[in-house]
C-alpha cells in the first residue's frame, strides 16, 4: 500500500497533498462509511451497536500504518482481530478506491500533516533509539548469566504523546538479582526523557528527532546501580525505510553534572532491520551495533545484538522481542541476553486484537 500512496504523498503534505485522491475518498466514504461512522468521522449518533465505530477526529489515528487501515477496510475487522461489525469491502470496492478512502479518512484529523504518519513508525529494537513519538508500555529484561558477573535487570518504561510531535519517557531500572562483584540488588537510577520530531518526510520514508534525557541519581552508586549523580543525555535519533528493509540509528552524551564523580560518554548505535511479511505483523530479524566512548580516559567499548521481534496478536500492538548482546570490545566482557514485551496502548486496550 505505501507502493501505491507513494507518488501521492507529497511535499505539500502527507495527509491532504492529492485533492483528487481525497475527493474520490469522500464518495466512497459517503456510499459505504457514512452510516456508521458519522458524516463527520465522529460516529454516527443514532449507531445502536455496542461496539462504537473509531472516531477519525481523533488525530492519535495518524499513528497507525496505511497498511493497517487498508487491511482493515478490505478485509473487514475480523482480519486483526476487531469487531466483525466492520464489514470487509474489498470485493465491492477495488484498491485504488480503497487507497483513496483511507486517504479521505486521514484528513477528518485536523491538522494532520503536522503529525508524522505511523507509516515511519518502525519496529522498536532493543537498544537503537527510536525516532517516532510513542504511546506504549514496555517490559525490558536484561540477563547475563556467565559467572561471577550474573546479574538480571528489568526496566519498565512508560512513554506518551503530547501534541503533534513530542513524547515524553519515564524509565524506572530495578536489579532483582546479582552475584560476585556485580552489586546489590534495587532501584537504579531513574530516567526522564523529552524527544521532539524534527523532521519527517513519508514519500522519502525518514524521520529524525531530537530529545533530553535526565537522570537522577536515586540509584546506590556503592551497590553498582546508580552513577552518584545527576547525567543529562541529549540525542538525536534517525529512521528511514527502504521497503521493508528498515535503518535506525542514535547519537547522544551522556553529561554527569559532576564529572569528578562519573566520565562524559558519546553514546552510538546503528541497526537493520527486515519484515519478513507485513510490517505491522511480520517477523522482523535485526542486527545492531551499539558502542560508548569514553571521552575523559579515551577508551570506547562496542557489541553487536543479535535480534527477532514479532507481534503476539492481529492487531500487532502487542509486540514480543529477544536477542543476544555479543561483546567485541572489551572482548573479556560477557554476552548478554536481552527481550521486552510491548504494548501500545493508544492502539486500543491489552485483551483487543487477538
Amino acid at each position: 500500500m505505501i507502493t501505491i500512496l507513494g507518488p501521492v504523498l507529497v511535499a505539500a503534505g502527507w495527509a491532504t497533498a492529492d485533492t483528487g485522491l481525497v475527493a474520490r475518498g469522500r464518495e466512497v466514504y459517503a456510499a459505504a462509511c457514512a452510516a456508521c461512522h458519522g458524516a463527520d468521522g465522529r460516529g454516527n449518533p443514532e449507531w445502536e451497536n455496542p461496539v462504537r465505530p473509531v472516531a477519525f477526529t481523533d488525530c492519535g489515528t495518524t499513528a497507525e500504518p496505511t497498511e493497517l487501515w487498508a487491511t482493515i477496510v478490505r478485509d473487514g475487522g475480523a482480519s486483526r482481530g476487531l469487531s466483525s461489525v466492520m464489514p470487509a469491502f474489498g470485493e465491492a470496492y477495488t484498491d485504488e478506491e480503497i487507497t483513496a478512502v483511507v486517504a479521505y479518512l486521514r484528513t477528518f484529523c485536523e491538522g494532520a500533516d503536522r503529525y508524522p504518519p505511523g507509516d515511519l513508525n518502525f519496529r522498536r529494537l532493543l537498544k537503537t533509539g527510536k525516532a517516532f513519538p510513542e504511546v506504549e508500555f514496555l517490559l525490558r529484561v536484561g540477563h547475563r548469566p556467565e559467572g561471577q558477573g550474573r546479574e538480571t535487570g528489568i526496566e519498565a518504561i512508560y512513554e506518551n504523546r503530547l501534541g503533534a510531535r513530542f513524547q515524553y519517557e519515564l524509565v524506572l531500572p530495578f536489579r532483582p538479582h546479582a552475584a560476585g562483584a556485580v552489586g546489590g540488588t534495587g532501584i537504579g537510577d531513574i530516567e526522564v526523557e523529552g524527544k521532539y520530531v524534527l523532521h519527517f518526510d513519508l514519500p522519502r520514508t525518514e524521520i529524525l528527532s531530537g530529545g533530553l534525557g535526565v537522570s537522577f541519581p536515586s540509584g546506590s552508586e556503592s551497590k553498582g546501580l546508580g552513577a552518584g549523580t545527576a547525567v543529562f543525555a541529549p540525542f538525536l535519533a534517525y529512521g528511514k525505510a527502504w521497503g521493508r528493509t528498515i535503518l535506525q540509528s542514535k547519537v547522544g552524551m551522556k553529561l554527569p553534572a559532576a564529572w569528578d564523580r562519573a566520565d562524559p560518554e558519546l553514546d552510538y548505535a546503528v541497526a537493520f532491520s527486515r519484515a519478513l511479511g507485513s510490517p505491522r505483523t511480520a517477523w522482523t530479524p535485526a542486527i545492531e551495533l551499539s558502542g560508548a566512548y569514553d571521552t575523559r580516559a579515551r577508551t570506547n567499548e562496542y557489541a553487536v545484538w543479535l535480534e527477532v521481534s514479532k507481534p503476539l496478536n492481529k492487531l500487532g500492538h502487542v509486540i514480543a522481542a529477544a536477542g543476544v548482546r555479543l561483546p567485541v570490545r572489551p572482548r573479556q566482557d560477557t554476552y548478554r541476553i536481552e527481550a521486552y514485551l510491548l504494548w501500545d496502548f493508544g492502539d486500543g486496550p491489552l485483551w483487543v486484537g487477538w
